[in-house]
């Protein structure tokens, strides 16, 4: 029960709940542990979400295509992470991105008929549920409206922070030169010099039609500099 218990504390939603509440909600949710080894896949893009999915531990990859299928970004995140929370409910209750497990991994699942049904009676996890979504609509809002200058450098980093679900950690970008300058407006020798610049610097790893940030956060204080 105290493993248990640890377990769910680690979990964003449960946080906040006193012991008798996490008692009761072990006694009455059916929560599904499961594994996954290196390489699988835990959840397919446009697969009907019916329950929360928890990242216990492990590292995994988010995959989010465009939907014109110009470019290709490939997030890596760890351990403890809520998947698609914002997906259970709504309009469009499917993934929007697959998930591959980058090392082997836990995951919980619990049930949607058991987040409505059980749940939801506690204040504590519907405040948290909010929060979760609330905080991620109003950052979404914020990157429509941040002012990207003109300045090129400002271009190509926020391309990549208006894209990515997190503004930090490991990311890929699968995408022509061509097609990448002609999103953010500028010629495909210019952003080539620009990301020549990073690489230089530590900030990027070139390949064929891939762009590799190593780490994101480091890319956002290197645009401050502008």
């Amino acid at each position: 029960m105290n493993t248990m218990y640890e377990t769910l504390l680690h979990m964003p939603l449960f946080q906040g709940l006193g012991t008798d509440e996490i008692t009761q909600i072990i006694g009455k949710v059916k929560l599904h542990f499961t594994k996954f080894k290196a390489g699988e896949t835990i959840i397919t893009r446009g697969e009907t979400c019916n329950n929360l999915t928890f990242l216990l531990k492990g590292e995994l990859v988010m995959e989010s295509k465009a939907a014109h299928d110009l470019f290709m970004l490939k997030e890596y995140m760890a351990a403890p992470m809520l998947i698609e929370p914002y997906s259970l409910s709504g309009v469009t209750t499917k993934y929007v991105s697959s998930y591959i497990a980058e090392t082997d991994v836990d995951l919980i699942f619990i049930d949607k008929q058991f987040i409505l049904s059980e749940l939801d009676k506690y204040e504590v996890f519907r405040l948290n549920y909010r929060n979760i979504i609330c905080n991620r609509a109003q950052s979404m809002y914020e990157k429509l409206w941040q002012n990207s200058r003109s300045c090129l450098e400002i271009k190509v980093v926020d391309f990549f922070l208006k894209h990515c679900e997190r503004a930090m950690g490991r990311k890929i970008l699968k995408i022509k030169m061509e097609d990448f300058a002609s999103m953010i407006g500028e010629t495909r020798i210019s952003v080539s010099r620009c990301l020549n610049k990073l690489e230089e610097d530590g900030l990027a790893i070139l390949r064929r039609a891939e762009v590799e940030i190593p780490d994101l956060y480091l890319l956002k204080l290197w645009k401050e500099k502008f």
